[in-house]
């Protein structure tokens, strides 16, 4: 089992939303193997219930919540939960997300690109830049009080360069890394550290639905040759969640050094 002991988890209180799957069923297990209270926010029931009955392997607090990070009145509800369990939030990580996913026959930058229906290009924003937002805000002032925070915004590597079929999926990506900056910048003062962290293609059941030779494109474009797993934007992830940190307002891409 990877220690944490040094990251100074033991005792602290952490949400994680998207946390049902994924990149956010791992960040979760292991915040939970680190010693920290874990809630986890996901549209689903079912699968946080899951994810929180490993979580309880690990700590003697963990809280399976059925969030829509879009709506505000859904996020403050959640967090008000959270609070009232384990009466402070300590570590966020904004992990919900939407796919763009490309069907078979579909060609990128053609089949996404021209023609989305408003009402679906404002669903990826939505999710990636509002519900960081509106997640933010509602934590924030515990963390003020506390004069501690830390959060970490899950974005894309896409949002940084662009290379994705959906220019709703890309654009609103990389509103949540330049978020990530104003956020940083407001909130340091208080000791509340704000970073992203851009993954590239990770084999998360999101990615389900690509056929094989798209994993074995991207890994053979990867000087590390092979796809991210979960747990590799989890242990990234708790670097930027850990109490003794001196970096802020940074979006750190993680694919393998594919898009050097």
């Amino acid at each position: 089992m990877v220690k944490y002991s040094d990251y100074g988890f033991q005792g602290r209180a952490a949400i994680v939303t998207g946390g049902g799957t994924g990149m956010g069923e791992a960040c979760a297990v292991e915040l939970a193997k680190g010693g920290a209270k874990v809630a986890l926010f996901g549209r689903r029931t079912a699968p946080v219930e899951k994810v929180c009955a490993e979580c309880l392997k690990y700590t003697d607090g963990a809280l399976a919540l059925s969030v829509d990070v879009s709506d505000k009145a859904a996020v403050e509800d959640g967090v008000g939960k959270v609070l009232d369990t384990f009466g402070k939030v300590d570590i966020l990580i904004n992990n919900a997300g939407v796919e763009s996913q490309l069907e078979m026959g579909e060609i990128p930058f053609v089949t996404k690109f021209e023609g989305m229906d408003p009402d679906e290009y404002l669903r990826f924003f939505k999710i990636h830049a509002l519900g960081h937002y509106l997640m933010n805000l509602a934590v924030i002032p515990n963390m003020r009080k506390n004069h501690f925070g830390r959060i970490v915004n899950i974005t894309s590597v896409t949002g940084v360069d662009g290379a994705y079929s959906s220019p709703a999926y890309t654009s609103s990506k990389a509103a949540a890394n330049c978020q990530t900056k104003a956020f940083a910048r407001k909130y340091g003062p208080d000791n509340i550290i704000v970073n992203a962290l851009a993954p590239g293609m990770v084999n998360t059941p999101m990615k389900a639905p690509s056929p094989p030779e798209e994993f074995e494109m991207v890994a053979k474009a990867t000087p590390l040759g092979r796809v991210a797993e979960p747990i590799d934007i989890a242990r990234a992830a708790l670097f930027f969640a850990q109490e003794n940190l001196f970096i802020t307002g940074q979006t750190v891409v993680i694919d393998g050094g594919g898009r050097m």
